[in-house]
């Protein structure tokens, strides 16, 4: 019934096997217990829907659907997720139905993914050869295989290379691997790509498979390319001392911000001071420099963070300094696993630097159904941990809210114990404000034009101020500024640079 006496379907089957063996721990681990509510279905009929789409979709991308197909298609796993017993079976409704499921984020690969992150395994890299391995036994069926097979590995590939975790870079898979699997290759492809802390099932075909194995040349570790590392770009204490002058003195320049101000000199006294007394062999308490920020939008939390960022690399604290800024979005998924890989490449992104979630208290819904912030927050917890020495993390938001954020996980409350509160400017701050931006653009508020926003400042209530939004308001004022200006000066035939350059009380209205 199929090519080579039966032993490519038996090759499949022993991959499949091996699949289930990999469900059934991540099952007795808990990783499939949240996906499986939201799901309805067992990890097992998970993995047999995705099998099945997988094959549906090679037998479709090949040109070819037949008898032999369908057979495999329906003996190959342990359960029918599709109702179909022949060709005439497969309607365009489950064609369409196993595209679908196909495209979707891989669910079971993505969980074995978290758990190599989490136990330094080789699941998720294991599970992907497997499933190439099954595409593979299908594709002989189909004479046809040389021409279509090759783009349909890549093509999977490439849609999945996201969500595989490599706990070393001499397991990654490389174009040899692929090319051998687009070139037919069932067989497995090595010890570096099998997950010894899971027991494989006993199959009659296994020893097929290690017959095969037996005979592969493998991937030598020593093939793969060897990036070099650049080497660090000494730093003069005379240049950094400077520089760190110059971060200090634009934290100054910044309007308003006295308390803020007093608080990052006092920690740059406390970082001091804490390499001091290393330097001179006492000892020094380890200290925590992961930050929250509280108060309003607007008030200039993201402006004083890259500040923090660059004056942490200049003290030794960090060996970038860069800021990356994210929120919710950029955070959570809507995936079960996704989430965890979500946050891991933006903390990787920033490590060296700072990590800014503003408005962090959203990833905390308590309540809500399906919600991942949690699995957000649990991840960010322990990445903290993780790179301690070459990351810090600043969430910020009002500060009610970021209270009660810091209250839903205990390993917030006891990494993040730095607090400085962004008060709401003042009239005169907001009005320093927009002479430092009217300045910039060498342009200036004539008496009125100043005394018509002082007047609309204070006109405003609680309300109306949080909604403004500090110094964001003031720059959408300004912006209007511009534009009445532009309306005004259109009627002149030859504006001097005078009028370009003042901006009168007719130039806004509120």
């Amino acid at each position: 019934m199929y090519t080579n006496a039966g032993q490519v379907f038996d090759i499949a089957k022993a991959n499949y096997r091996t699949l289930v063996g990999y469900c059934s721990k991540l099952e007795s681990e808990g990783y499939f217990m949240q996906a499986e509510k939201i799901l309805h279905k067992t990890i097992f009929q998970t993995l047999d829907l995705y099998i099945q789409s997988m094959l549906i979709n090679i037998a479709i991308y090949g040109g070819k659907l037949g008898e032999d197909e369908v057979k495999f298609i329906v003996s190959l796993p342990d359960s029918k997720q599709y109702d179909i017993s022949e060709v005439e079976d497969i309607s365009n409704e489950i064609i369409r139905q196993a595209e679908s499921v196909v495209k979707s984020p891989p669910i079971i690969m993505q969980l074995c993914s978290l758990r190599d992150r989490e136990k330094n395994s080789n699941m998720s890299s294991a599970y992907m050869d497997m499933i190439l391995n099954i595409i593979v036994a299908m594709s002989y069926l189909n004479a046809n295989r040389d021409e279509f097979l090759p783009q349909f590995i890549m093509d999977y590939y490439h849609s999945v290379q996201a969500f595989i975790f490599f706990s070393d870079r001499a397991e990654r898979i490389n174009e040899r691997y692929l090319f051998r699997k687009a070139s037919g290759d069932i067989t497995m492809p090595g010890e570096g790509f099998k997950d010894e802390d899971v027991e494989e099932e006993k199959d009659e075909a296994v020893p097929i498979l290690k017959e095969v194995r037996a005979n592969e040349n493998m991937i030598k570790n020593e093939e793969l390319p060897k990036q070099a590392e650049p080497e660090p770009i000494p730093i003069k204490e005379e240049d950094r001392k400077k520089r760190l002058d110059e971060l200090v003195a634009e934290l100054e320049a910044l309007v308003g911000l006295d308390d803020v101000k007093n608080e990052v000199h006092s920690l740059i006294n406390l970082i001091n001071i804490r390499q001091l007394r290393k330097k001179k062999g006492l000892p020094s308490p380890a200290i925590s420099y992961h930050m929250v920020f509280t108060g309003s939008p607007g008030t200039g939390k993201t402006t004083v963070a890259r500040l923090i960022a660059s004056i942490y690399k200049e003290l030794g604290v960090l060996s970038k300094g860069g800021l990356v800024e994210v929120d919710r979005s950029g955070l959570v998924a809507g995936y079960v696993g996704q989430t965890a890989l979500k946050v891991t490449e933006v903390v990787n992104k920033a490590l060296g630097g700072v990590l800014f979630i503003d408005e962090a208290y959203s990833l905390s819904a308590p309540g809500a159904a399906n919600d991942f912030g949690g699995e957000a927050i649990d991840t960010l917890v322990k990445l903290m941990e993780d790179h301690r020495n070459d990351l810090v993390v600043i969430v910020a938001g009002y500060t009610k809210e970021m209270n009660d954020f810091l209250q839903t996980n205990t390993g917030l409350i006891s990494r993040f114990n730095k607090f400085i509160e962004f008060k709401d400017y003042n009239e005169d701050d907001l009005i320093a404000i927009m002479d430092a931006m009217s300045g910039k653009m060498e342009m200036k508020l004539e008496d009125k034009a100043v005394e018509k926003l002082r007047s609309y400042l204070s006109g405003m209530d609680k309300t109306s101020k949080r909604v403004f939004g500090n110094a964001r308001g003031i720059r959408n004022l300004f912006e209007k500024m511009l534009v009445g200006q532009a309306n005004r000066l259109s009627h002149l035939e030859e504006p001097t640079i005078e009028d370009l350059s003042i901006i009168t009380a007719e130039d806004f209205e509120f």
